[in-house]
């Protein structure tokens, strides 16, 4: 720093007339501006660095909560199976300290809950239960938007036999930042996700 506080005041030094001055000042004016290009390329550098390490960051808690919403469909396909109908598990928020009751650990950024449609199994003879991942408390990391999921599983009667089989959907919705996920829907025997989303997961058992 001393020696580049040195090349700022000679550069405000005005050269007396010999040529072997004016050489010296030429270089002490390219070797200042050399100084400054580096200067500028580095803080760049660092700007870019921090911009991929939050890109994977963001990226990981996304998968994360994709995962972890994936195991929460799955599960209600297998208590499904055994027992002909679906369970609502408790809410998990995020936390700081870790979600209650903490089924998977530590919860960052992503709180979960489950819900049911009693209208939809009275009036038709289609059962479902929706679950979602949106954003919740990220500790502290300000600024941060995350893509949220919904996902669906819907008890059907086959065709071929009338017995009860389940259709599993998990969908990321591509920009919908900071409003509740619309669900999933089961139209014409299919399980079908939004417009604004694209299909994570499907099953039909």
């Amino acid at each position: 720093m001393k020696d580049f506080r040195h090349f700022l005041y000679l550069r405000k030094l005005k050269p007396i007339d010999s040529s072997s001055n004016n050489s010296t000042f030429l270089c002490l004016n390219i070797l200042f501006l050399s100084i400054i290009s580096i200067s500028f390329l580095f803080s760049g550098c660092n700007h870019e660095n921090e911009y991929q390490v939050m890109v994977k960051k963001i990226s990981k808690l996304e998968k994360d909560a994709e995962n972890r919403l994936i195991y929460k469909i799955k599960e209600q396909e297998r208590y499904f199976a055994k027992h002909k109908t679906f369970f609502k598990p408790p809410d998990e928020p995020a936390t700081r300290h870790g979600s209650s009751p903490p089924i998977f650990g530590i919860q960052i950024c992503y709180r979960y809950y489950t819900e049911t449609n009693a209208d939809l199994a009275s009036k038709t003879k289609i059962d479902a239960v929706y679950s979602y991942a949106v954003q919740d408390d990220c500790g502290g990391m300000l600024g941060i938007e995350l893509r949220w999921y919904a996902g669906a599983v819907f008890a059907v009667p086959r065709t071929e036999d009338k017995q009860a089989k389940t259709v599993s959907i998990v969908c990321k919705h591509i920009e919908s930042y900071g409003r509740v996920p619309s669900p999933p829907e089961y139209i014409n025997g299919v399980a079908k996700c939004p417009s604004d989303t694209t299909i994570e997961y499907y099953r039909s058992n």
